[in-house]
């Protein structure tokens, strides 16, 4: 067959992959002139050193790791042979309270944070249990995440540990939110954390590889405007396919097809669900300075909602700032919906913002923060918000008919955005396509 995949991300890219190893002939085509999407990895000329013998590392445009149990993404690599290139690491994470970094990240630093008396911690110990060890996520659709950790680990904690992300990353939505999600951050969480030598863009780099010497093709800063259905072929410009699959984000991949906005009687409800679903945006301002804005943590979750980002993820305390110049480099995470000011910033106007917040973070910085570089990156429509009853509004696989398909991060439910999910989605969508 001749398929075509619109979008290289890592589900476009690992679709591609499986279905050029089953010998069908693809087509990918991706609207920027880079693969990969957020997992993208950029690197400055500075970073290489070249009296050290050292070249330098790609970063990605997002905050990246793998955790431990990330068995579909570690399984993809070992495969491509690549298992050598996993870095293994137990990095720090903390939360900024009352103008404290604490770490919280074990049973010993639970109950050793100050802010929750001893019937609160044995609470949220329990609730962290209960997620860790329930398997069965279906019935958390039905009761919002606010009113199962208030229920069972406390109001105090829920204000003190949780509302303050929730709200943070998704602001109106916080206590919309579905159980179901939030028991799935926690129950995926593993301490221990994997980091690929020389970045995600060597996996990227591999599948692309592969999916060329299967007889594949990759288009990349080709957008695709429009998918016409000529009888039973699709037609991208003057390129005719026998099915499609959609990796793009669901609120683009509904303007791409017009069909879908015109659906026959008995599938009336797909137009419903593929709009109802609310979308945030993925923006991360990202700060190159010479000394480091965190001592020691990876992950700061911010718990201040007067703080204009919602976390501070300091990439080279996970990994060595020799990779990159023996500079240090910082994310600054936000979600944001649409229409929100910061996504129409320029770096200079974001930074300008964040700045005095950066500096509470570590007084030190008041007269040092030397900054040498700072990149901006957006995802659009990168976090679904999952509400209430999720899976029952989520896309399907199969869209209009059995040539038709999408898939996309609005399908991987219970869990998270990530690209250990993107990879076996992308596994999933070949194999039904094939079927």
């Amino acid at each position: 067959m001749d398929i075509a995949i619109i979008g290289g991300g890592f589900t476009g890219l690992t679709a591609a992959y499986e279905l050029g190893k089953a010998g069908h002939r693809v087509t990918v085509f991706e609207k920027e002139k880079f693969l990969g999407g957020l997992a993208h990895g950029f690197k400055r000329p500075e970073w290489d050193l070249p009296r050290a013998k050292s070249r330098g590392w790609n970063l990605e445009y997002a905050y990246h790791h793998l955790f431990a149990n990330d068995w579909a993404i570690l399984g993809l690599m070992k495969e491509l042979g690549l298992q050598s290139k996993l870095m293994l690491m137990r990095p720090i994470t903390a939360n900024f309270y009352q103008n404290n970094i604490i770490q919280l990240d074990s049973p010993i630093h639970l109950f050793r944070f100050p802010a929750l008396s001893l019937i609160d911690k044995l609470r949220t110990a329990a609730l962290l249990a209960f997620c860790k060890i329930n398997p069965f996520w279906q019935p958390l659709e039905e009761i919002t995440a606010k009113d199962l950790f208030q229920a069972v680990g406390g109001k105090n904690a829920w204000r003190t540990i949780w509302e303050p992300l929730m709200v943070g990353k998704f602001g109106d939505y916080a206590d919309t939110i579905a159980a179901s999600w939030l028991w799935a951050r926690i129950k995926k969480r593993t301490s221990s954390l994997y980091y690929i030598k020389g970045g995600f863009q060597t996996l990227v780099a591999a599948l692309e590889q592969s999916i060329i010497s299967n007889g594949g093709k990759i288009y990349t800063g080709v957008s695709v405007n429009e998918i016409k259905k000529q009888h039973l072929k699709f037609e991208i410009g003057n390129l005719t396919f026998d099915k499609v699959l959609l990796t793009v984000p669901t609120p683009i991949a509904y303007k791409l097809f017009p069909k879908l906005q015109a659906l026959p009687r008995r599938q009336a409800g797909l137009n419903s669900k593929l709009s109802s679903i609310p979308h945030l945006h993925a923006q991360t301002l990202i700060l190159e300075t010479k000394e480091p804005i965190l001592k020691d943590v990876y992950w700061l979750n911010i718990t201040d909602r007067t703080f204009p980002f919602l976390a501070a993820v300091a990439h080279t305390n996970m990994i060595d700032k020799k990779h990159y110049g023996n500079h240090h480099l910082t994310y600054f995470g936000n979600y944001l919906p649409q229409g929100h000011p910061y996504l129409s910033m320029t770096k200079e106007q974001l930074f300008k913002v964040f700045l005095p917040y950066i500096k509470r973070l570590n007084p030190l910085l008041n007269s040092k923060l030397q900054t040498l570089n700072s990149f901006l990156f957006v995802g659009p429509f990168a976090q679904p918000v999952h509400q209430l009853h999720y899976s029952k509004r989520a896309p399907k696989l199969q869209t209009l008919n059995s040539k038709l398909f999408l898939a996309n991060l609005d399908s991987i439910y219970p869990w998270d955005r990530g690209t250990n999910y993107a990879v076996k989605l992308g596994i999933r969508a070949a194999r039904t396509m094939i079927q």
